[in-house]
């Protein structure tokens, strides 16, 4: 839905998507529908958090009127935003402004990934700037286990330990992972 709003003396064009209406946005007061979602799990506070949070950062940030916000989740200390397809640039910022911005509005560390991406796009997406070499899937007794090879000179371009990495990837995909350095 597209509508205006009104910053000082100029009105700005906003198509900004997320997962509350834009009238609850507008308004900062959740409407009966968003409540009722709230309420049976199918969204979370954090997702309106980050919403009304996204919505007043496009009074200063232009680029985050178009942005189609899907969820997000909370892991280890940090919280991993779910985009739409290609629109991880625009959260992110030039030099990551807009991204730092936003974790310092959450009063948190901020992850972006693409909504619906394969293992690998997620995985490369959440490790950046850290090089992935690679992706092996190993099966095992218990099931498949994705096994991570990132250069050992990227080692400390991570922004958290390996194993808090290892088990935030586990949350987001339900899926076990493992990171080796080569």
């Amino acid at each position: 839905m597209i509508f205006l709003k009104s910053n000082g003396d100029k009105w700005l064009l906003v198509n900004l998507q997320t997962p509350i209406c834009n009238i609850c946005l507008k308004s900062s007061i959740l409407c009966q529908g968003c409540s009722k979602k709230l309420e049976d799990g199918k969204i979370s506070k954090l997702d309106v958090e980050v919403s009304y949070a996204l919505f007043d950062l496009t009074k200063n940030h232009q680029d985050l009127s178009g942005l189609s916000f899907k969820s997000a989740v909370e892991v280890d200390g940090f919280i991993i935003l779910a985009v739409g397809a290609g629109q991880i640039p625009f959260l992110v910022g030039r030099g990551g402004r807009i991204v730092q911005e936003l974790g310092k509005v959450l009063n948190n560390k901020v992850r972006v990934i693409e909504d619906g991406a394969t293992i690998r796009k997620i995985v490369q997406d959440f490790l950046a700037p850290a090089k992935v070499l690679g992706i092996n899937v190993l099966y095992t007794k218990s099931g498949k286990e994705y096994k991570i090879r990132v250069q050992r000179q990227h080692m400390r371009r991570l922004f958290k330990d390996k194993e808090k990495i290892q088990s935030a990837l586990g949350a987001l995909t339900h899926k076990d992972f493992t990171i080796v350095f080569e």
